[in-house]
């Protein structure tokens, strides 16, 4: 019978401590060392389950620390809560904060236009944040291209950001050399002529051309059109009016043409 009942309070234990593991919001979830060590203190934890003694807390880590040391349960929570912030501040992260490169780190914290964005960060800005377009959340990469975007694009999706994300995520995953499909899903992208300023440095229209190799392995070329607002809102920030396709060859006009309507 006390065999039975020992096995029961393992059992028993054993269900609590897989409970607490799913729980990873909060304290529960932030640090496994330190949450051990509280909730042995909170709730007494005996070390050696009998059935004299049974389950009174558990570790969310599925083991159970033998030894503490003296810290004092508000040094602990505030362990914890420090544990918590640090994820609270990666959650408030721009899409592109994870990169390693430094080529591109003062973008890290962008995610609207503003004025003292140079035009030549545009690219690189969003083309990083689609690769990463989960990155801190859902889509977020999308929605900062849609703010980027001008006039001209909101307009055909009727100021509608949730119809314009899934027109991207439906060209994505049908076609793998589409632009949301090669800049979400590709191999690679890198930037092949200067930022060209239509006017001079005080023009308000720019082009560049990147290249492209899709997740199959094909190539493409884009030419981007960026435009400088004149007038509010966000007045003198760049934006993208559009991103023209190359053909399979990365050619923007074709060769050879026939001449069979010449005459």
């Amino acid at each position: 019978m006390t065999t039975c009942k020992h096995q029961l309070h393992l059992l028993a234990a054993l269900l609590c401590a897989l409970i607490l593991n799913h729980s990873t919001n909060g304290f529960l979830g932030s640090s496994c060392k330190n949450n051990d060590k509280l909730m042995a203190r909170r709730m007494r934890l005996i070390a050696t389950n009998t059935p004299s003694s049974p389950m009174l807390g558990r570790s969310s880590c599925l083991y159970v620390r033998r030894s503490y040391d003296d810290k004092s349960d508000e040094e602990l929570f505030a362990a914890l809560l420090a544990d918590k912030k640090s994820k609270a501040r990666d959650a408030t992260a721009s899409p592109i904060s994870s990169l390693d490169s430094s080529r591109y780190a003062h973008l890290a914290n962008i995610t609207s236009p503003s004025p003292s964005i140079k035009p030549e960060d545009i690219i690189p800005l969003v083309m990083i944040a689609l690769k990463n377009n989960d990155v801190p959340d859902k889509d977020a990469g999308m929605k900062l291209v849609w703010e980027f975007a001008t006039d001209t694009t909101q307009y055909v999706f009727r100021n509608n950001r949730t119809e314009f994300i899934e027109s991207c995520h439906e060209t994505a995953d049908e076609f793998p050399t589409s632009f949301y499909g090669v800049a979400i899903n590709g191999q690679s992208w890198n930037i092949e002529t200067k930022l060209n300023r239509v006017g001079g440095e005080s023009g308000w229209i720019a082009t560049q051309v990147i290249k492209t190799v899709s997740s199959d392995g094909r190539l493409r070329r884009w030419q981007w059109e960026l435009r400088k607002n004149k007038r509010p809102p966000c007045l003198g920030c760049w934006k993208i009016e559009s991103i023209g396709s190359s053909d399979r060859n990365g050619d923007f006009e074709a060769r050879d043409r026939g001449n069979g309507w010449s005459d």
